[in-house]
């Protein structure tokens, strides 16, 4: 089985000032609070975007695990190699309210959710186990 952990970036000010904002006060506790709870599932590889904002949701949790982050290619892209096994058994995605779902549906989920603007709080797990296909849990974190 597969685990693939995903969440949209943390806290930011709303209506971001630029177009890479960091996270705020409430975003860094966030991250604190996403390494607190993925920090020991087992996690091999962490993919984020190239804005700051994803980086900075995960570096608590990378910290924690000793490990780097990488560059999250297109959801079409990883998503097979997801499947496949490439990155381990439990990945960390933080990305946005468009990537994030889309990741979600490449990897065989088939109804992704929608994530409003305003919401930095969900944490979806994918489960991969064949011949079940693809699960979805929504959580709030």
């Amino acid at each position: 089985m597969i685990t693939i952990l995903l969440v949209r970036h943390a806290d930011i000010d709303l209506p971001p000032v630029t177009a890479d904002p960091a996270l705020n006060d409430d975003g860094r506790e966030r991250a604190e609070a996403l390494a607190h709870v993925a920090g020991s599932a087992g996690v091999t590889t962490v993919f984020t975007s190239s804005l700051v904002r994803t980086q900075q949701t995960v570096e608590p949790l990378l910290k924690l695990l000793g490990i780097s982050g990488r560059l999250m290619p297109s959801a079409a892209a990883v998503a097979p190699r997801i499947r496949d096994g490439e990155f381990g058994t439990v990945v960390v995605i933080a990305g946005h309210s468009n990537t994030v779902p889309e990741v979600i549906a490449e990897l065989g989920v088939p109804a992704p959710p929608v994530i409003g603007e305003s919401h930095f709080d969900n944490l979806f797990v994918v489960t991969l186990s064949d011949p079940a296909g693809a699960g979805l849990l929504t959580l709030k974190y």
